[in-house]
């Protein structure tokens, strides 16, 4: 083997690598032991099981792609944030072509319930976001929301379209025509 030294985040890298050339459904130990130039065993030091390796670095494109929505939260206009998701996750799944619609498959064994959780995280985080932001624009409807419809429940049907125009490689146009006929 030709390197000595490597770390968790250099065998990340080279994960996440692998997944942009070879694809998420090619993924194994040995070829990313190989890829790193190192053995089956210095992997296994740093993570105890194939699941965890996956589970690593999933977990390091879904930062990739969601950490630089964390500044949306100081955008003041609902229809502004929602593009950005949508053309960060847009631009996410065109970097990683399978994650989105592979990598939860990849779970049907071992690191199921992690990958769901870290899933879970970010897009509640998502979320969250998008609730300050619709709290915070100011030019949205009076008393449009109330107990039989609360703003949490319209941003989470808000987030399920963003997710199925995503998912069906639709555009997002029509859903801010829908969004802005209802709350502006």
């Amino acid at each position: 083997m030709n390197k000595q030294i490597i770390t968790q985040n250099e065998i990340l890298k080279i994960s996440k690598n692998f997944i942009l050339d070879k694809g998420f459904v090619s993924f194994n130990i040995r070829t990313i032991a190989k890829e790193c130039g190192i053995s089956v065993g210095t992997i296994y030091n740093y993570f105890p099981s194939k699941s965890e390796l996956i589970i690593a670095t999933v977990e390091s494109v879904w930062k990739e792609i969601f950490e630089p929505l964390n500044n949306l939260i100081y955008i003041d206009n609902f229809i502004e944030v929602i593009k950005k998701i949508y053309e960060t996750i847009k631009n996410g799944n065109y970097k990683y072509p399978e994650f989105f619609s592979v990598h939860s498959l990849s779970f049907a064994s071992e690191g199921k319930d992690e990958a769901i959780k870290m899933m879970n995280f970010y897009f509640y985080r998502l979320k969250e976001i998008l609730l300050s932001v619709l709290r915070n624009d100011k030019c949205i409807k009076e008393k449009i929301f109330n107990d039989s419809f609360s703003d949490k429940q319209f941003v989470d049907y808000i987030f399920t379209l963003i997710l199925s125009s995503l998912l069906n490689e639709e555009e997002i146009e029509p859903l801010l025509i829908f969004i802005s006929n209802y709350i502006y």
